[in-house]
């Protein structure tokens, strides 16, 4: 019967074993963080600092004030139709700023006056155009040696553009502008030209 305290003496070592074991803690589970890769887009090229441009206009309204010899008077295209020509060339010197140096040729079409010439002006414009985001507006003097069908003919005055610029890419773009011009040599005239233009800048 020695077999019995035995047997109990070694249940007894076993149960002691178990409650002195450490308990093994679980190992975590390894996570792998993702790596977020950054792509850099490369900036785009600086704009070119040189701009130029060709333009088609047609007189909207123009008023023309008296005179000695004239009454005042004012006319649509539906009286007398004048279209406008512009070549010019500009330089930004400010991301927003350029100066501009416009020439200017008018023709009258229909309505032409008595003995006047076709070829109505031919002006000299400088002036400064503040642009951003497509947006544009500038000023500057209209130096006419040629006005009213006479040459020579001085005439001077104000000349405004404003407008907006529709990019085409690769440098061109296309310019809708309202120009109006204030002249004061000759007589007191003022008039409203919308116009299109197609523009490069390099």
């Amino acid at each position: 019967m020695k077999s019995i305290p035995i047997a109990i003496l070694v249940c007894a070592l076993a149960s002691s074993a178990r409650a002195q074991a450490p308990a093994v803690a679980a190992a975590p589970a390894s996570t792998v963080t993702p790596t977020s890769t950054v792509t850099r887009t490369a900036p785009p090229p600086p704009k070119g600092r040189f701009l130029t441009y060709a333009s088609f206009g047609m007189n909207a309204y123009t008023y023309l004030g008296s005179t000695a010899a004239k009454p005042s008077t004012q006319y649509t295209p539906a009286d007398r139709a004048v279209l406008f020509q512009q070549l010019g060339i500009g330089y930004f010197f400010h991301p927003n700023l350029r100066v501009m140096l416009t020439f200017l040729f008018g023709e009258t079409v229909s309505g032409l006056p008595a003995g006047t010439g076709p070829y109505t002006v031919f002006a000299i414009i400088p002036w400064l155009v503040y642009t951003t985001h497509g947006f544009f507006t500038g000023i500057g003097p209209q130096l006419a040696p040629v006005s009213y069908g006479k040459a020579p003919n001085f005439d001077a005055g104000i000349y405004t553009a404003t407008g907006y610029s529709v990019a085409l890419g690769r440098g061109f773009s296309l310019p809708l502008s309202l120009q109006a011009v204030l002249m004061l040599n000759q007589r007191v005239s003022f008039a409203l030209t919308p116009a299109v233009a197609l523009a490069y800048r390099f």
